[in-house]
């Protein structure tokens, strides 16, 4: 099932549509374990979709290290299991005299704006500690080959403010620009009838500036395009 957006919505969303976009994104992420929720405020009609993700990086080094040394077997799904295992690989690091490696926490929230009518990404990040990565730190993660071309612009991409249910500081990338790009891919796929889930298309945009991949699984969750007439 997609849903399409109304034609009074243009390339701007509905709270609706935004919710009825985020229901069928969830559902494809809880068939692969990928950890999307749908969380609501307390005392409110509104809600968001969430995620945790942990991932480990050297200290002062933009790249992350996938494997511990020659002789060990890590991989990906041992690096990224639990707390208890980022702890193994990092002694296990400092032993082989590789740089050490830290933890770091991102939590990302896709959050509807009433102002922009499109969704927005939220995020936070703090060490095992707690302690919040600054903006300089956020910046300094984002991807090479995203980071030159958005520091031209830098206070109109990435920003800290309050979150707009929660109240609470976090990390935003700034919707100022999504209608605009949004609308360069949904007429293409309107005309060839082939369905689009918004929140996937845009999130598949947005989400690797920040570190956030989505599978590719995602893509062939949506139905094919149809030939048929309507």
């Amino acid at each position: 099932m997609s849903f399409k957006l109304k034609e009074d919505e243009a390339f701007c969303l509905g709270e609706e549509s935004f919710q009825n976009y985020c229901y069928e994104f969830i559902k494809h992420s809880e068939k692969i374990g990928d950890g999307w929720e749908w969380k609501t405020v307390k005392g409110c009609d509104e809600g968001y979709m969430s995620k945790t993700v942990m991932t480990t990086k050297p200290i002062n080094s933009l790249c992350i290290i996938k494997t511990c040394s020659d002789g060990d077997n890590q991989n990906d799904d041992t690096l990224y299991k639990n707390e208890d295992g980022f702890e193994d690989l990092l002694d296990d690091c400092q032993a082989t005299g590789l740089p050490r490696l830290e933890t770091v926490r991102y939590e990302y929230h896709v959050v509807y704006s009433s102002s922009y009518q499109v969704p927005v990404l939220y995020f936070r990040a703090c060490y095992t500690d707690g302690k919040p990565l600054t903006l300089e730190e956020i910046w300094g993660s984002v991807n090479e080959c995203y980071r030159d071309h958005l520091l031209q612009g830098a206070w109109e991409t990435i920003t800290q403010q309050e979150h707009p249910l929660l109240g609470q500081p976090f990390f935003v990338l700034h919707p100022c620009r999504t209608a605009k790009f949004m609308s360069a891919i949904f007429p293409k796929a309107q005309q060839s009838k082939c369905p689009v889930n918004y929140i996937t298309t845009w999130l598949s945009m947005v989400g690797p500036v920040v570190g956030l991949n989505l599978h590719l699984s995602y893509a062939s969750s949506i139905p094919q395009c149809s030939t048929e007439p309507d």
